[in-house]
């Protein structure tokens, strides 16, 4: 796909960015910048010139969450379900083809969640991007995978009971991720491990996806002791606070982890592309989603092809354009009537 020209976007993306429900976000957006610049600074030693190059990838990380208010498709690449599948099911043995997969599985997309394969497939994408020497694509590519990297190690986008709503705990996924998260985690307790070239991506990924499930209930049974010692209000400082004592040890090694992964992943597209020299960084990328081309906000949605309009702002241009056809057509009909009752008062 080609790229759009670079545009000054950042300063129209930011408040968009701020004005996120909670329950949209998988961590808060703050989380995923600090993992996206951890992961660039995580970067090895042989590939040190990519560390200046993600400083760029950072706030692009967030625009995934963007994308879902144009593209109903973008949802599931949030999430994976395991526990929707058979007990016992090896889901590392499950094929790194998507397609494949859901043939095997005999699951819904939109149900179970597809983000294990959005990343393998980004994954591809920015290797060749790599390989070719388009940057551009290569860090648009790098940027949108981090998100579901990093969703993948929030532990509620691994389970059907995400929000609590199984257990009478609804709420509990933003309460957990983005409030808490929010109001106690540090960037610097965030310590990745050294990047590691992964033979096999996929098999890793769904290691991750195992390890977040198994921490699933262990984070929503947390929520229901805070929420007892909070007396029942989950909107006190008693109950983030006892949450926290319960859960912000898990939070801070997923969120570790999840910085140590996504450095892993980029040096493997890099070494999987030839080592290619690295360029200077980017001043900014575009918005536009790169599954979709649909924009973020009427100043980014020139898409891989031009003018990409968002499916919400078409709905927007064909319902102005009906009220205005309409406006329009009683002005002439009521011109008309005027015109025709003048003559009949003037008479023959």
């Amino acid at each position: 796909m080609k790229a759009a020209p670079r545009r000054r976007l950042a300063p129209v993306a930011l408040p968009l960015l701020l004005a996120l429900p909670l329950a949209a976000r998988a961590w808060s957006g703050q989380q995923h910048i600090q993992i996206n610049k951890a992961a660039g600074r995580n970067a090895p030693e042989e590939m040190a010139a990519f560390r200046d190059f993600a400083r760029p990838m950072a706030l692009p990380g967030i625009y995934p969450d963007l994308w879902k208010e144009s593209d109903p498709d973008e949802g599931p690449r949030h999430y994976f379900e395991p526990d929707r599948l058979p007990p016992g099911t090896d889901i590392r043995a499950l094929p790194p083809v998507q397609i494949e997969a859901f043939l095997q599985m005999d699951a819904i997309p939109a149900e179970i969640g597809i983000a294990p394969w959005a990343i393998v497939e980004l994954l591809g994408q920015m290797t060749d991007a790599m390989r070719t020497n388009n940057w551009t694509w290569a860090a648009q590519c790098g940027a949108a995978l981090s998100h579901y990297a990093a969703d993948l190690h929030m532990p509620l986008h691994c389970t059907r009971n995400f929000n609590g709503q199984e257990t009478w705990q609804v709420g509990a996924h933003a309460r957990i991720e983005s409030d808490m998260t929010k109001a106690f985690f540090r960037p610097d307790s965030i310590q990745p491990a050294p990047a590691a070239y992964l033979e096999n991506p996929f098999r890793e990924i769904m290691g991750w996806v195992e390890r977040s499930a198994a921490l699933a209930p262990v984070l929503l049974r947390a929520d229901l002791i805070a929420k007892r010692a909070a007396n029942g209000r989950i909107d006190s400082e008693t109950y983030y606070l006892r949450l926290w004592e319960l859960t912000g040890d898990h939070v801070v090694a997923q969120i570790s982890d999840a910085a140590t992964h996504l450095s892993s992943l980029w040096y493997t597209a890099w070494v999987n592309a030839g080592k290619p020299a690295i360029p200077a960084p980017l001043d900014e990328l575009p918005t536009y989603s790169v599954h979709s081309g649909v924009g973020i906000d009427p100043a980014s949605e020139g898409g891989p092809v031009g003018a990409v309009r968002t499916r919400q702002n078409q709905r927007y241009d064909t319902i102005l354009w009906s009220v205005m056809g309409g406006i329009a057509l009683v002005v002439v009909a009521s011109s008309l009537w005027r015109g025709i009752q003048e003559r009949k008062a003037k008479g023959p």
